[in-house]
């Protein structure tokens, strides 16, 4: 919600937009971030483990992207692959739990990592 709500106050307001540097920064530190919340998910089903690695992807590539109009496209057709993900994963957590079995296929994971 913060970058979205930077936007709007950008628009709404007399606020200088930023440099692209700053975003580019801005985006690699959440990339960084969502890659450390990937190796936890390393235990998890595979999908989860599919969101979180489409994310960072995602938010490297809108970092790329900032400079580059081609990237940010491809960024944007990531981000609809990981948003559909995530949509089928809180989906079929709910039909799994509902139907107390695995109903819809989220790939439990047979040897743990760590």
């Amino acid at each position: 919600m913060g970058f979205a709500l930077f936007e709007i106050l950008m628009v709404i307001t007399e606020l200088e937009p930023p440099s692209k540097d700053g975003k580019v920064v801005w985006l690699c530190v959440w990339g960084v971030f969502t890659l450390l919340n990937f190796i936890g998910t390393l235990n998890a089903n595979r999908v989860v483990q599919f969101v979180f690695a489409s994310l960072t992807a995602l938010f490297f590539l809108l970092a790329a992207g900032v400079n580059n109009a081609d990237i940010h496209v491809l960024a944007g057709y990531v981000g609809i692959v990981c948003g559909s993900s995530a949509l089928y994963l809180g989906w079929a957590e709910v039909m799994n739990e509902l139907a107390g079995r695995e109903l819809c296929y989220i790939g439990p994971v047979k040897n743990k990592v760590f």
